[in-house]
């Protein structure tokens, strides 16, 4: 029996693509929507929704909409759950379920399951190059008539079937649905109704708490085996070549460890190496901007908030733009070619200890770049708890922002030619630093999975793909998707941050910054001893001091001086939440020193600051430590923080990641600086 039996009146509004992980769905529905989609998270969830608008061969637009991959209805994961909770409520839908033909008997199981939802549907039988590669012949006209479904053929990488496809998408009148597990006298309806019910109530009951039916499962692979039996037939293998010989080793677990140790290795240099260019291209870009505008406009307020506000704006977030698209490139190519799971694979058993699993290892590894992508590429981990815990940890990490504070303050704390043995004493301190950041983060897994309980028990499906060439055009999309969302998601708020900053240094109290200007215009003898030629830089360091921005700094001096920090390094320190690196900047302008690109001048006047009162070195190896492990902890990056809010969809979790970096960076920061001083 076939249901509904009639489409006359059935207007196609909205095309659901649904299937399993790793099936080549994305890679469809780019094909089919090309760049006119959109990215939103599903209200509630961390889950994303990608729509696109597709326009069918008789010009009709519908929605296109590409669920997360699934393995059944009954939710373990967030994925599935968002996956039935869209299909269950689907209305004048068409359903495209889209399968790894060399997978069938796997993928078929979650087929079957949204087949019973009454939808009309078509079957897509993906990969099909690849399939006969294996060896796997399919009878599509047969598979079609024992399922009583419409079967295409497609290949997303060889751009194969998709002429086919689009024109049974056009029809106006979809092709009939057979309910699949329908074996009683009830009626197709009651059982529609009866299914979709304990669905319902599996999606109540919580992720991981509702079960498949035994009976039912083992009905359902039983008869998948039965139709496969007379529709698929399997050959030797004609796959041969670097793919095939290569999995061996890649999952080998001493030789793939050393391996994936080898290959993020070039991802992370290729990370900093190559996004250098292009970084210095975008600062340039906005630099030449900003001259033009100082050209064009008269000197004052708005020259200065163009400039100083929206345009350092800007530049401070296009100028992640590299490192982001090419981490992700790279993430993007392990999972096109099928490596990322291997990867999670040989992780996993360590990640476990921390609470932690086998997916944290690539947002980790990430952190060393750059916070922001890491935080994002976290979406691919099921469980919540875990995925949460991710997110929360992976600041910790020393990324490439806090690369210019480190290198300041330990070229301030140790002499050039130091030495240990072969290895300059810099390099090595340097290098504790970023293991300090991966210790540091395993220790806060430790401590957040005490908060973080999941209401599930913790598991790692797995399902290795094959080894297989990347889809490049899918990789295109991806990346573009991925920038988008990041420019247009945490580009707002650090704009805002900026310009609120631009604000706070730019006006002060009463008349204090006026008088600051007079002073300067009109220097005496005892200014122009305390700055020389430098009048220029020391007045853009006194109206920083005379304005809101320090006048803050000189209110928190209280609270960081037990760390060994003065109002100067205040203001420091503040400015850079905005972004970390934003500290070398804002030293320079407070000691008027022109820094070069080395920071030569600004590590010589920092060398030569004393307090006034004691006449002792400000900058002493108690101060530098304590300065060193404050940046290693303190979250002070607002362009993180709202991507951990957008992630996490509440205040709640980004406020206590700040509190608790920011909090154990206070701690640390005291109690070296009171035991070295």
């Amino acid at each position: 029996m076939k249901y509904p039996p009639e489409y006359t009146d059935y207007d196609i509004q909205t095309i659901y693509l649904a299937g399993n992980p790793n099936c080549g769905k994305t890679s469809i529905f780019n094909l089919l929507a090309g760049l006119r989609q959109k990215v939103s998270n599903i209200p509630g969830t961390t889950v994303e929704k990608v729509e696109g608008v597709m326009t069918l061969d008789d010009h009709r637009k519908v929605t296109l909409i590409d669920l997360p991959g699934a393995y059944t209805l009954y939710p373990k994961s967030e994925d599935e759950l968002v996956a039935c909770r869209s299909l269950l409520q689907a209305e004048q839908a068409l359903v495209v379920f889209v399968a790894d033909a060399g997978r069938l008997q796997s993928n078929l199981f979650y087929y079957t399951q949204v087949a019973d939802l009454g939808l009309p549907t078509v079957l897509v039988l993906n990969m099909i190059d690849l399939a006969e590669e294996k060896g796997i012949h399919i009878n599509t006209e047969q598979l079609s008539a024992q399922l009583g479904v419409l079967v295409v053929e497609t290949s997303a990488r060889q751009n194969k079937g998709f002429g086919k496809l689009r024109a049974v998408l056009s029809k106006k009148h979809p092709p009939h649905q057979t309910y699949f597990a329908h074996t009683s006298a009830k009626s197709v309806e009651t059982h529609i109704q009866e299914y979709k019910l304990a669905l319902t109530q599996a999606i109540d009951s919580g992720i991981g708490n509702s079960y498949t039916n035994t009976e039912d499962a083992e009905m359902r692979q039983r008869k998948i085996s039965d139709i496969l039996s007379s529709c698929v037939q399997v050959q030797p293998a004609t796959v041969k070549g670097f793919l095939k010989k290569a999995d061996p080793y890649l999952m080998h677990p001493v030789w793939g460890m050393i391996l994936m140790l080898g290959m993020l290795l070039v991802v992370f240099q290729s990370v900093f190496s190559l996004a250098e260019w292009p970084m210095q291209g975008i600062e340039w870009l906005f630099s030449t901007l900003g001259g033009l505008i100082k050209q064009g406009l008269p000197d004052g307020f708005i020259q200065d908030f163009l400039v100083e506000g929206l345009v350092s704006g800007l530049s401070g977030i296009v100028v992640f733009l590299p490192q982001i698209l090419i981490l992700f490139f790279f993430i993007g190519l392990m999972e096109e070619t099928g490596y990322i799971t291997r990867v999670s694979f040989l992780t996993d058993r360590f990640m476990r200890y921390f609470g932690l699993n086998g997916k944290s290892v690539i947002p980790l590894a990430g952190g060393l770049a750059c916070a922001i992508p890491s935080v994002m590429a976290a979406r691919s981990i099921e469980n919540k708890a875990e995925k949460l815990a991710t997110i929360l940890i992976t600041p910790l990490m020393t990324c490439s922002a806090r690369l210019p504070v480190y290198t300041l303050l330990i070229s301030l704390m140790v002499p050039e030619e130091a030495s240990l043995g072969w290895f300059n004493l810099r390099g090595i301190i340097l290098f504790g630093m970023y293991l300090l950041g991966f210790v540091g983060a395993l220790i806060f897994a430790v401590l957040f999975k005490l908060f973080i309980r999941s209401k599930v028990n913790s598991f790692f499906i797995l399902e290795l793909p094959d080894l297989r060439p990347p889809r490049w055009g899918s990789l295109w999309y991806t990346l573009y998707r991925k920038g988008m969302t990041f420019l247009m998601g945490a580009g707002k708020v650090i704009l805002v941050v900026s310009v609120v900053l631009f604000f706070l240094k730019s006006y002060g109290p009463g008349d204090r910054m006026s008088e600051v200007r007079e002073q300067f215009a009109h220097p005496n003898r005892a200014l122009q001893e305390k700055w020389g030629d430098n009048l220029e830089a020391g007045l853009e360091a006194s109206l920083l001091e005379a304005s809101y921005a320090g006048q803050i700094g000189h209110w928190i001096a209280p609270v960081i001086r037990p760390l060994g920090f003065d109002w100067k390094i205040g203001i420091a320190i503040m400015t850079s939440f905005a972004a970390r690196e934003v500290f070398v900047g804002t030293m320079s302008a407070i000691y008027g020193v022109a820094d070069d690109e080395e920071g030569l001048g600004l590590r010589a006047r920092l060398q030569q600051e004393t307090d006034p009162e004691t006449g002792k070195p400000v900058y002493d190896f108690a101060v530098l430590c304590s300065l060193l492990l404050f940046y290693a902890f303190a979250l002070q990056c607002m362009s993180t923080v709202a991507i951990v809010y957008k992630e996490t969809n509440s205040f709640r979790w980004p406020a206590l990641q700040i509190l608790a970096m920011t909090g154990t960076a206070y701690l640390l920061s005291m109690i070296t600086y009171q035991w070295l001083a």
